[in-house]
């Protein structure tokens, strides 16, 4: 079968919903036929990756809005802006080619935002949206976390509501033969419209590449320090004003150290709630790192926090479950998708005072307790073997191409 997937963020060298985007058709052209759109800032990083690895047979296409009129190329703004007219850019380059190449499938990955459908589902051929996120909200117990954001919180809240009756994207979504969603808030949404399990999936957007699950090891933490480790964008979404305060309630008489990498604008605003929670010692700010440099670094550490209030998934999460790390997160979004009690703490949501203790709860129990933490780590790493490899993600949604074009 011909597949063609559109993927506008696609780069094999960067994380997050690039990698994403780069990673599903490389892996699914073991099973199909695969072209790609994408547009011409990651023609260099993909030339640079396929010559490298000898890679000939995955078609990379590239279109893109002419510079002039792309105000994120010239000022780095209006992102969502070039999104869109990319995205008609896109429809009608590859309705042009649909003619002389005759696409099985249409496949959208990226960007992965339910709110976004673009224009492909129009061509004549199957069309498939998703993995995609966005419909998860921030839980009301929580919102005190969001000061500072509401009108943002608020628009989007506004946004999702407009998109839900909007006939455009209803027709969209009623013309999609399969879509696939990256959490239970998301398809809970969308079932809300198209009211059909067999149409809207759940299917996490992230995966890990074997090669990257095969060189994560280990490194024996011999000191009697226990790691903490958090990665990602320092935003009030990612809740790390919740960890503080869950750092600040935690009693244990192990040592532990809590390393942050990454930055954002919350960054200064973290650091002097360090200082006021007396947790600067304890708290480590080591900024951004590059890919490389973070493989090493989650070999280090033993546990991983993902306090975020509110997160599609989070490629994180999996780069710390190949790690073999403990890990705890809230019960909801991605990270329910992902974990289990076997393989992770999940938080319950049930009031803001219950979930600092809780968190903290965790945190005591994995610091004092090497034994409960190494067994939910080796339960991760298997569940990610199982389900999360990009071979096997890639063969399942394969074999459904097949099946469904019958």
């Amino acid at each position: 079968m011909k597949i063609l997937f559109s993927a506008f963020a696609c780069d094999p060298y960067r994380g997050s919903e690039a990698y994403c985007g780069w990673s599903w058709p490389l892996a699914m052209r073991k099973y199909h036929e695969v072209y790609v759109v994408t547009r011409k800032e990651n023609k260099k990083n993909i030339e640079i990756y396929l010559y490298q690895n000898n890679i000939s047979d995955i078609h990379m296409l590239y279109c893109d809005i002419p510079d002039f009129i792309n105000l994120y190329y010239k000022f780095g703004k209006a992102y969502f802006l070039y999104y869109e007219l990319w995205q008609r850019k896109a429809y009608k380059f590859i309705k042009k080619l649909h003619k002389t190449e005759k696409f099985d499938y249409i496949h959208h990955i990226t960007l992965g935002d339910f709110r976004n459908i673009g224009y492909m589902w129009k061509i004549n051929t199957k069309f498939i949206f998703g993995p995609v996120g966005g419909a998860q909200v921030t839980p009301k117990v929580l919102k005190s976390y969001v000061k500072g954001h509401k009108f943002e919180e608020n628009k989007r809240l506004l946004i999702n509501c407009l998109v839900k009756y909007d006939p455009y994207f209803r027709r969209a979504l009623g013309k999609t033969n399969v879509i696939y969603a990256a959490n239970e808030e998301t398809q809970n949404f969308i079932l809300d419209i198209v009211h059909d399990k067999n149409k809207c999936k759940l299917l996490s957007e992230n995966g890990i590449s074997n090669e990257y699950f095969e060189s994560c090891v280990r490194v024996k933490n011999n000191s009697s320090v226990v790691i903490i480790m958090w990665a990602g964008r320092m935003i009030y979404r990612k809740g790390l004003e919740l960890l503080l305060s869950a750092l600040k309630e935690l009693d244990t008489k192990i040592k532990y150290k809590v390393i942050l990498y990454g930055s954002g604008p919350e960054e200064e605003r973290l650091k002097l709630l360090c200082k006021k929670y007396n947790l600067d010692k304890k708290v480590n700010f080591k900024g951004n790192l590059s890919f490389e440099v973070m493989r090493k670094e989650y070999s280090k550490g033993d546990i991983f926090v993902f306090p975020s209030i509110r997160e599609t998934t989070g490629t994180v999460l999996l780069e710390a479950m190949s790690n073999g790390m403990g890990i705890i997160a809230l019960n909801q979004n991605g990270a329910k998708l992902l974990l289990n009690d076997d393989c992770g703490i999940l938080v319950s949501i049930n009031s803001k005072k219950q979930v600092i203790t809780e968190f903290s709860n965790a945190l005591k129990l994995l610091i004092e307790n090497e034994k409960v933490r190494t067994n939910l780590g080796e339960n991760a790493k298997h569940k990610l073997k199982a389900s999360y490899l990009w071979e096997n993600k890639t063969k399942t949604i394969a074999n459904e191409y097949v099946s469904s074009g019958r």
